[in-house]
């Protein structure tokens, strides 16, 4: 009899459970940026366009968690997201947003944040990441940096972001058509060679000598460039 009486509880509170209503839909954006990149009334346009698709007032059963989720995947700013309804009947929609590493700024007009995997993601309207600048004649023939011929580009710029020193003293990297790259200084009226993504460990200990031992007494503007392209070599004219 006690077992009977459980089980019609159990079945009673699950249905209505599944008829339940969503009551109101909650947006969370997490992130690493110091301001949001894109806001909640933008990411709520993407769940609810108009009134009869919107979820509020649905029975959480005729709800579809999944097209929800693509939806808000449309806006590129929007690494991941994860839709699921709470104990109290609102639907709850977790965003994670892209964390840009650099900023493509070009001749032809390409102008987009770069992630750690070499996606473009576009600009935010609402607010400009402080981020290293790229541009150069290397982005008229490539509108992205994914794949393996664009890694030693990402593995310097990774690089410059993850050392303290590097990260407040470069400000731009200018790719030509091969890949070669010129290092653009926060101080100093100069230009560094840098040459290709490669040896990069090998190429700013040398840097950092000159940056350390040499530039303070010379004086910054002593040297109009500076390569370091060369193995074993660092030359100043």
């Amino acid at each position: 009899m006690l077992a009977g009486i459980s089980v019609s509880l159990v079945i009673f509170a699950e249905n209505i459970h599944r008829l339940q209503k969503c009551k109101k839909i909650n947006i969370l954006i997490n992130g690493n940026n110091e301001n949001r990149l894109t806001t909640s009334q933008e990411i709520y346009s993407l769940i609810a366009p108009n009134v009869v698709e919107s979820p509020e007032g649905k029975p959480f059963d005729r709800i579809n968690f999944k097209k929800i989720e693509n939806s808000v995947r449309t806006n590129r700013l929007v690494k991941n997201c994860q839709v699921h309804r709470d104990l109290s009947g609102e639907l709850a929609v977790d965003i994670e947003e892209y964390t840009p590493i650099a900023r493509i700024v070009s001749n032809n007009k390409l102008n987009s944040y770069v992630t750690d995997t070499g996606e473009l993601i576009g600009i935010s309207p609402h607010y400009t990441v402080r981020a290293l600048l790229l541009s150069g004649n290397y982005f008229e023939l490539n509108h992205s940096l994914k794949g393996k011929k664009n890694k030693p580009i990402l593995d310097l710029v990774k690089a410059i972001n993850e050392d303290v020193f590097w990260k407040a003293q470069i400000t731009q990297l200018i790719i030509e058509k091969d890949g070669g790259i010129t290092l653009i200084p926060e101080i100093g009226n100069n230009q560094i060679e840098f040459g290709m993504g490669i040896e990069i460990d090998a190429k700013f200990k040398k840097l950092k000598i000159l940056y350390k031992e040499i530039l303070p007494s010379k004086g910054w503007d002593k040297y109009k460039k500076i390569s370091v392209k060369y193995r074993n070599q660092i030359v100043c004219e």
